[in-house]
């Protein structure tokens, strides 16, 4: 079987019998192409190169974990980046799940609360995030949004006064940015006038 690996400046195309076989990550793969070279057909080279993509995966989101926590998602996004097999990169995400190291749910919690503690009302939270849709639904009230635009409100407002319809616009603009809801926001500047 004929094996040939033509480098570029990323990543590496192996190509197999004259036809592009796979793209693999050159710095990734680099310790791991003398041993596809050897290979003699082509399952010993698909169950190679899945080998490789789990060793990869395992470490790469073992890193990305230690350093802060993500969404299933991201990591399945941030691993597609570097041509990891979709294969490999499910069976290392369950198992980070099995083992508790990815919890979806835990971390967009975290997110949520995140958020709130900047300012920010739900819809700029499920914009960054939009697995959180449902989320930040559940857990956002009506209520602590009022409180917030309240404080928003108090706080961009201290030397001018709320009647001037030029502040108005320019606190409800202010108020859309960081996310809140737009009937929320007009029903609190008509109450602190």
């Amino acid at each position: 079987m004929n094996i040939e690996i033509i480098d570029n400046k990323r990543f590496a195309e192996i190509w197999v019998e004259g036809e592009k076989w796979k793209e693999v990550h050159r710095r990734l793969y680099k310790n791991h192409l003398k041993e596809i070279l050897r290979t003699s057909n082509k399952k010993d080279l698909s169950d190679l190169c899945l080998k490789v993509d789990r060793k990869i995966a395992r470490m790469l989101v073992y890193k990305w974990l230690a350093l802060r926590g993500f969404m299933k998602s991201e990591l399945t996004k941030k691993l597609n980046a570097y041509q990891i097999d979709p294969q490999a990169s499910a069976e290392i995400l369950s198992e980070c799940e099995k083992l508790g190291y990815l919890d979806d749910l835990r971390e967009g919690e975290l997110r949520i609360k995140r958020g709130k503690r900047r300012g920010l009302g739900p819809l700029a939270i499920a914009q960054k995030v939009p697995e959180l849709k449902e989320l930040v639904r559940e857990t956002f009230t009506d209520e602590e949004q009022r409180g917030e635009i309240a404080r928003w409100i108090e706080k961009k407002t201290r030397s001018e006064s709320l009647s001037n319809l030029k502040v108005k616009q320019r606190l409800f603009r202010f108020l859309m940015g960081k996310g809140f809801d737009p009937t929320l926001i007009r029903e609190q500047l008509l109450v602190d006038e």
